[in-house]
């Protein structure tokens, strides 16, 4: 897999980035152009493009360093390339403990998105999560937290501390 990390958003591969990005989010879950375009400064956030060995796009992934934990905060697969393991080998890019956040399961297509994170070794927290909309008049949306290894109570604490202060800033 070949990764292109984005720093603005010109450009044939931020266009690709940004078209799958809208179209797999909903607007409580993602920042808008203003937004995103601030936290593409900040040095912590890492915003890629992923690729294919011919260079195809085939996805993206987004993530925050925060201390020695990485907050995945969105990974998307194309539609037409998903089902061929790309998902797993962008969650393999990253090397130190993580966690992200996935809708609770109502349905077979949450369902499968557990799964699939389960199947990559992450663990589903017991701790109650709202993620803060990322659009203003979107709904906050409760989520849950999985991570990799399982975090404890004091860990996820200290995530909740630095999601705040880091990824949540970059808001309208």
């Amino acid at each position: 897999m070949l990764t292109t990390r984005l720093t603005c958003m010109q450009g044939t591969a931020a266009r690709e980035w940004w078209q799958l990005y809208e179209g797999a989010f909903p607007a409580c879950e993602r920042r808008g152009t203003a937004q995103h375009a601030a936290a593409l400064a900040d040095p912590a956030f890492h915003c890629l493009h992923l690729a294919d060995a011919h260079g195809g796009f085939c996805g993206l992934l987004s993530y925050w360093c925060l201390g020695a934990l990485c907050y995945v905060e969105h990974l998307a697969i194309v539609p037409e390339r998903r089902g061929q393991g790309l998902g797993r080998q962008a969650l393999a890019l990253l090397s130190r403990p993580l966690i992200l956040e996935i809708e609770p399961v109502v349905d077979a297509a949450t369902a499968r998105r557990l799964a699939f994170y389960e199947s990559c070794g992450l663990v589903r927290l017991p701790q109650h999560h709202v993620q803060l909309a990322y659009q203003a008049g979107q709904p906050d949306v409760p989520l849950w937290l999985l991570s990799r290894p399982a975090l404890d109570a004091a860990a996820v604490a200290c995530f909740e501390e630095a999601y705040m202060a880091g990824p949540m800033r970059y808001r309208a």
